[in-house]
């Protein structure tokens, strides 16, 4: 998503491959509506009901995992830049709260009526997205705007964000939060494993198991994120591998073009177009 300020799509898969871990520099907004799936977000695994609507922002890191791919995995999705909900946002209501509190809750699981007025409002976005007809561009801001509120208005209510089926493990939060906390550095598995007083082959199987990727992939992602946030804050390139503990440049730059397909340099030029 390059140029647009927000996307949706309308998903119906079967005998869909493997999504791989990933991330992405925007916002997502996911509404699940059929399927066997298990979700990873940041070490935590939710079993998806019908009607669950998952909120991603642009530094955590998930999964779908399809259990029974006979059964079609239906879902929409909408994409949404931090900037354009920052202007659909004023000084005194934040659209971007749900995704970005300290509190937020990646799950939503919510009533039938509920999950029809959500379903209702993203079929009014992908309508004017495949018709754009007269006046396209203040519906969709006004349909965005009023879907936004309404989930920011339910992601406040404890009672729609507790009854989530969520496997969790508090050691692996743990491990977690002290990475993202320590990006700078050089983080080692066996750092981590005297850091938690645990051996380091009981914590790389408990840290797959929660996350469906090694300790070693996590790190890099994470800090390639971070590295992709500093280069967009003009931080310049030959800077950004220090402050995201790379050691040196080579190193960066062949994992940053191994995971984004374009160098640091490159990826800017895209971004700032």
């Amino acid at each position: 998503m390059l140029t647009n300020n927000f996307e949706i799509f309308h998903y119906q898969n079967t005998k869909l491959k493997e999504v791989k871990l990933h991330h992405h520099d925007f916002y997502e907004l996911y509404f699940f509506i059929s399927g066997d799936v298990t979700y990873y977000i940041e070490g935590k695994i939710f079993s998806l009901k019908p009607g669950d609507i998952i909120l991603i922002n642009s530094q955590e890191l998930h999964q779908a995992n399809i259990n029974n791919k006979n059964i079609t995995y239906d879902r929409i999705v909408l994409w949404m830049r931090k900037s354009f909900l920052k202007s659909l946002s004023d000084n005194k209501v934040d659209l971007t709260l749900c995704f970005e509190s300290k509190n937020k809750n990646n799950i939503l699981r919510v009533d039938f009526e509920i999950q029809q007025n959500i379903k209702l409002l993203l079929n009014k976005i992908l309508h004017i997205q495949n018709t754009k007809g007269f006046g396209y561009e203040l519906l969709y801001r006004a349909y965005i705007t009023e879907l936004m509120v309404y989930i920011n208005n339910i992601s406040l209510i404890k009672e729609m964000t507790t009854n989530v089926d969520i496997n969790k493990n508090n050691l692996i939060d743990n491990i977690i939060e002290y990475i993202n906390n320590h990006l700078e550095e050089d983080i080692k598995i066996d750092d981590l494993a005297n850091y938690f007083y645990i051996s380091k082959f009981h914590l790389s199987r408990e840290f797959k198991k929660y996350t469906e990727t090694t300790i070693h992939r996590y790190i890099v992602q994470k800090k390639l994120i971070r590295a992709k946030e500093l280069i967009l804050n003009r931080i310049p390139i030959t800077e950004v591998y220090k402050k995201c503990g790379f050691g040196d440049y080579s190193n960066f730059f062949r994992a940053f073009k191994n995971e984004y397909g374009v160098t640091p340099k490159q990826f800017y030029k895209l971004m700032t177009k």
